[in-house]
């Protein structure tokens, strides 16, 4: 398993295709159930031009939620009310401006690439933060805000009269968190095409998690656990995917640690 953003750059392909630098990041807040019976009923993006830094393009839409019921727990989060709700078009109508775009980021791709069903390459950057950022105390979207930090300035116009957990608030801090990941990332990049390869692989792998989330070494930084812990968590059937990830990855990591010392040629006399 290899760093996938070690400062090791790969020689630029003569042949490809150089990808457009704007990137939709978009969110969504739902009607809070299992895919399976979910329903979007908001959606926000802004543009991010990853070369220039720039944030533009504010988009919005609540949707009709075709009569799934709103989950009281849901609802308490993004305040979204039946009342707001009322006259928005169905999903396909509000959708369809928003789909226009060739590469998408989410905070939590794995929650809002399936209920929105838009192709095109999609980042997602709460894997993305836990590799730039892995000393943050925590990666969900608010936390990162905070601790990073994130610069929000330029972008609070925005987000006027929104609030966390709103599409388009949300949308806005994780094009900021974007354009920060890649100002720590693609210095390590051989270009744009060779960012978008390594973190689009990333997206799609389970998280490499900075910290465990449960058991006697929860909180504790991965560095700091020792190797039988994880080796008995990798065993261990049925466990999460990105414990075990983090697992392997870490074990590995060590042992080649401990063969390059083992093999280090003695220093000369």
């Amino acid at each position: 398993m290899i760093d996938l953003f070690a400062s090791v750059p790969s020689t630029p392909s003569l042949f490809a295709v150089a990808p457009s630098p704007v990137v939709r990041v978009i969110d969504t807040e739902t009607a809070g159930h299992r895919l399976a019976e979910d329903a979007v009923i908001e959606i926000g993006s802004v543009d991010l031009d990853l070369l220039t830094g720039a944030i533009f393009n504010p988009m919005q839409a609540l949707i009709d939620p075709g009569g799934v019921a709103i989950n009281p727990h849901a609802r308490k989060v993004h305040r979204i009310s039946d009342e707001m709700l009322a006259g928005a078009p169905p999903f396909a109508e509000a959708a369809a401006p928003f789909a226009k775009a060739e590469s998408f980021a989410a905070q939590r791709a794995e929650f809002d690439r399936p209920r929105l069903r838009m192709t095109g390459r999609w980042l997602c950057t709460h894997k993305l933060a836990l590799r730039a950022f892995p000393q943050v105390r925590a990666h969900g979207l608010q936390s990162l805000v905070k601790y990073v930090p994130l610069d929000l300035s330029d972008v609070r116009e925005m987000m006027d009269g929104l609030h966390p957990h709103r599409a388009l608030y949300d949308a806005v801090c994780t094009a900021v968190l974007l354009r920060t990941i890649a100002s720590a990332l693609m210095p390590r990049c051989a270009d744009l095409v060779d960012f978008f390869e390594r973190a689009e692989r990333v997206s799609a792998e389970p998280a490499l998690l900075s910290r465990l989330r449960f058991g006697k070494h929860k909180g504790v930084a991965i560095a700091q656990v020792p190797d039988d812990y994880l080796e008995w968590l990798v065993a261990q059937p049925n466990m999460e995917a990105d414990a075990v990830f983090t697992a392997r990855h870490h074990l590995k990591a060590r042992n080649a640690a401990r063969l390059a010392r083992f093999t280090r040629p003695p220093a000369a006399a």
